[in-house]
């Protein structure tokens, strides 16, 4: 027998497309209009029926509210970023595409402090975030004299899968748009939570390795492996604690993170936010690299940590991602609109 469908309401009458629920009308691409009640496993509320222009009827879908953008410049604008990057040239060996931190940089927009403030924040912070990271162990110190000479600014990238791009796009767009929050804060799983686990990963992934080894060694992870996969994980957790205040706030969310200061003072940003900006830091790592001189190995190194904690994220992303974003409550909102 099959399995009974929970009900669904469409509204597609004239007098019931005017209620006030709907943001939008019928028009050339919004074809008609319904609401879900209950949907188990989906969306609820208004829904579209679109079609895209030039493309065939096949392809129409119903979409939520939060899949549309009034024709604004502003929202053209994000548009064109947003298909700047997906027509990105992929990479020959995945069908994912190669994300240059620049491209969706001005979705981040800056915070509240005066523009000289943050632009000492911004300088103090570029010099100082990548002095360190971690290559088998050991921190990146500023080079100098000798060294010198073979460092220089250094491009590196770092890939996101189609959909952990749609989820960044997708989250500018619920938090400056519709006025929505990361909710519940503290993350279920903080970041510290996900950098024990990603340590976790590569302490089984160093194993294995480990295992095709000749010598003593053989299936045993030394001393020296454990120190410098707890150093990447250590690192990683610095470098977003630093770069979250700066960085990665939209600024819908500056309130937010003032409420979390005030509420947890002692507490480091790690062990309250998630996924969610983590995967922020990591389309970041980019624009940072170029900031500051380094050598071509170092770059390297962190290109190849931040892929490879990108590819986590994006495995264990049911676990970690937020499934819902909620509304802000209105004396949030009104802080927002007085500051």
């Amino acid at each position: 027998m099959a399995k009974s469908k929970k009900p669904i309401l469409a509204i597609s009458s004239v007098a019931d497309s005017s209620l006030d629920v709907f943001q939008y009308q019928r028009g050339e691409n919004i074809l008609d209009l319904r609401i879900i009640y209950e949907n188990e496993g989906g969306d609820v509320g208004p829904q579209y029926r679109i079609h895209y222009k030039g493309w065939n009827k096949k392809w129409d879908e119903w979409v939520s509210e939060s899949r549309i953008l009034k024709m604004t410049e502003e929202n053209i604008a994000a548009t064109t970023k947003i298909k700047q990057i997906q027509t990105a040239p992929p990479n020959n060996s995945s069908s994912s595409v190669f994300v240059q931190i620049e491209s969706i940089d001005e979705m981040l927009l800056p915070n509240t402090t005066t523009q000289n403030e943050q632009n000492s924040k911004t300088s103090n912070f570029k010099n100082r975030i990548l002095k360190r990271t971690v290559d088998q162990g050991q921190a990146i110190a500023s080079t100098s004299g000798k060294n010198a000479k073979r460092a220089k600014k250094c491009k590196i990238s770092v890939e996101i899968t189609d959909e952990g791009m749609l989820r960044l796009v997708d989250e500018w767009q619920w938090n400056t748009k519709n006025q929505l929050l990361v909710y519940p804060m503290p993350r279920p799983k903080t970041v510290n939570d996900i950098l024990e686990d990603f340590f976790d990963f590569k302490m089984e992934k160093l194993k294995e390795q480990s295992k095709t080894s000749i010598g003593r060694n053989r299936g045993r992870i030394t001393k020296t492996q454990e120190i410098a996969a707890r150093d990447v994980t250590n690192g990683i957790k610095q470098y977003f604690n630093e770069a979250l205040p700066i960085y990665l706030l939209y600024r819908f969310e500056r309130q937010q993170y003032v409420e979390m200061t005030e509420k947890y003072p002692k507490k480091e940003m790690s062990s309250i936010y998630g996924a969610e900006h983590l995967m922020r830091l990591v389309v970041k790592i980019p624009e940072l690299v170029h900031a500051v001189q380094m050598k071509e190995q170092k770059a390297e190194s962190l290109e190849q940590i931040f892929n490879e904690l990108a590819s986590f994220l994006e495995n264990q992303c049911k676990e970690y991602f937020a499934k819902q974003f909620e509304f802000a409550p209105a004396p949030y909102i009104r802080v927002i609109w007085e500051y």
